[in-house]
């Protein structure tokens, strides 16, 4: 019986042992005389805690431009009825739409966010010679993502238009930036009134005041809460002349139901308008893949996961959870390159191809349920020389070195389980290194406590070349002596932070060809720090109409030391 059962277990593992050697491998093609969508740019929504210390401010935006790529900006716009802010309108400012009386406007809140935020953005895009976008996308604020606004004007088409133009003439005469887009409402029709029908109509009143005005503002539409709902919107209007030659760019958010990406991606082939995925709070690499084949989209929004996040201390910061995945595409695709065919023959590894001025990028997504670790052939990359970067479980991006393309147009890497691996064109000369982290150990010190912390830096070089990293005292409170124990090395030991104040260490990394600097910042701190509140407001509604007479008040806070809180 033995011999009889062991030949089919044998005949069994051995077609097992080849189907797995044949899963070890894949074939991906880039033809790139089959092109999609032209890339305009990658957004996230403007930061809004005003408290941040500006050095910190210059790392997030340092970080959020030339590290993950971002070049778009998402402007909410003053809005709801908090304690140190109010929305941008909040009284009708006169009985005239045709005049702008602005006393009755939030002018201040606006101003304020712009400069510490949205201009210091717009010069690091523009730097680097990409181009920057922003939007407006109001909400009012009631309940849900978007409320109803007043009475007055939601009834009058010319009174929204007043609101709408007049945000955009602070930002175009004030703070020199004219906005590429203004969406009618974020959300339209999730818990509020804007139907398709309403912003329709709010359409064809802003679309010709924009053009009165001298703006050349176009309208971002729909922007619902979902593809399919976006879709049903522009179903609605899709005969109405007068709203589609104001439209510029149709968005889509991705709650709920998203099946009509493709629809809405021919919609806007066909009228020769872009696509823009413009938020989603659970964004993953997948999202992203989908979007880009199923969306065609040229805009793509990390919404509040695009900006690294202060950390309370408001001396350091924290990158979001898929922020090394983000990257494998968002750095090395640039505005202006085209997305062509890369095609798998393995349903495991994804892959995406683009041109940018003859160069080709291709990002491999080996990140299924069922991934394994895969030998990946890419076939049709130009001759040339080219660098790889990969990302594995979502962890720091690792730099394998530089690559040679012969003639043949392949290249074989080995990508593994769980990765996102970009090969992407290698210029002539030899590339800065990337800091992949540089923190203090400690969060804050107290006065009376260690008064040492552990400084330390990790990068990553694109050719291979070897790091070295060089630590220094870039400023202290008078009559500190900080001391660097080894500040030749990645990791060191800072001690003599005694006084109170704020101590900033610079640590210097260099390749052999360039040095890259970033900041570390420490407080030393006098006795338990107070909690601090944030977002103080009331919704629900935010502003009652009679016979109403409730409303929810809402607030947040933390404390530094993580104490216990009460209200």
């Amino acid at each position: 019986m033995f011999p009889q059962f062991c030949g089919p277990v044998l005949s069994f593992l051995g077609a097992f042992l080849l189907s797995v050697s044949a899963a070890a491998a894949a074939d991906v093609t880039v033809n790139a005389s089959v092109t999609h969508q032209t890339m305009l740019g990658w957004g996230a929504v403007t930061p809004w805690l005003m408290d941040v210390p500006d050095l910190l401010v210059g790392q997030i935006i340092d970080t959020a431009v030339n590290d993950l790529g971002l070049t778009r900006l998402r402007y909410e716009g003053p809005s709801g009825n908090r304690a140190e802010d109010r929305r941008w309108e909040w009284g009708n400012d006169d009985d005239d739409p045709l005049h702008v009386n602005w006393s009755a406007y939030n002018t201040a809140s606006l101003d304020a966010k712009v400069q510490k935020y949205v201009v210091p953005f717009q010069q690091a895009v523009q730097a680097n010679g990409d181009p920057f976008s922003i939007y407006l996308s109001p909400s009012f604020f009631n309940g849900g993502s978007s409320g109803s606004p007043s009475t007055w004007m939601l009834r009058s088409p010319g009174e929204y238009a007043e609101y709408a133009t007049s945000m955009l003439l602070r930002l175009r005469d004030v703070h020199n930036i004219t906005a590429d887009y203004y969406c009618i409402c974020n959300e339209a029709g999730n818990d509020n009134p804007f139907s398709a029908a309403i912003v329709g109509r709010m359409i064809k009143a802003v679309g010709p005041r924009l053009q009165q005005l001298g703006l050349s503002t176009t309208i971002q539409f729909p922007e619902c809460v979902s593809a399919n709902t976006s879709w049903s919107y522009i179903q609605a209007l899709a005969g109405d002349e007068r709203v589609w030659e104001h439209v510029g760019l149709l968005s889509y958010h991705l709650y709920g139901s998203n099946t009509q990406r493709p629809s809405i991606r021919d919609f806007g082939a066909a009228r020769g308008l872009p696509t823009a995925q413009t938020e989603y709070m659970g964004l993953t690499i997948d999202h992203l893949y989908d979007d880009l084949t199923l969306g065609g989209v040229s805009f793509w929004e990390l919404y509040g996961q695009g900006f690294p996040a202060p950390d309370n201390n408001r001396t350091s910061f924290s990158l979001p959870s898929r922020y090394w995945d983000m990257r494998q595409v968002m750095h090395y695709v640039r505005p202006g390159a085209v997305r062509v065919d890369a095609t798998s023959n393995d349903g495991t590894v994804r892959s995406l191809g683009f041109v940018n001025d003859g160069k080709t990028t291709v990002v491999l997504l080996n990140k299924a349920a069922a991934s394994v670790a895969q030998t990946v052939t890419v076939t049709g990359l130009p001759a040339g020389s080219y660098g790889v970067s990969r990302s594995v479980g979502s962890g720091v991006c690792q730099e394998l070195g530089l690559q040679t393309v012969d003639g043949s147009g392949q290249l074989s890497l080995s990508v593994p389980k769980n990765a996102v691996l970009t090969i992407y064109p290698h210029e002539a000369g030899n590339l800065p290194p990337t800091l992949t982290a540089w923190k203090s150990s400690a969060a804050f010190l107290k006065v009376g406590g260690p008064g040492s912390t552990t400084l330390s830096a990790s990068a990553t070089d694109p050719e291979g070349d070897g790091v070295s990293y060089t630590w220094s005292v870039q400023s202290q409170p008078a009559g500190a002596s900080a001391v660097l124990a080894n500040p030749n090395a990645a990791s060191t030991a800072a001690t003599g932070l005694a006084a109170p104040g704020q101590y900033v260490f610079n640590v210097a990394v260099h390749d052999g060809s360039h040095t890259v600097n970033r900041q570390v910042a420490l407080n030393v701190l006098e006795g338990n720090q107070p909690p601090v509140l944030i977002d103080v407001h009331n919704r629900l509604p935010v502003q009652l109409t009679l016979p109403g007479s409730s409303t929810t008040l809402r607030s947040g806070a933390w404390d530094l030391e993580a104490d216990p809180l009460t209200l």
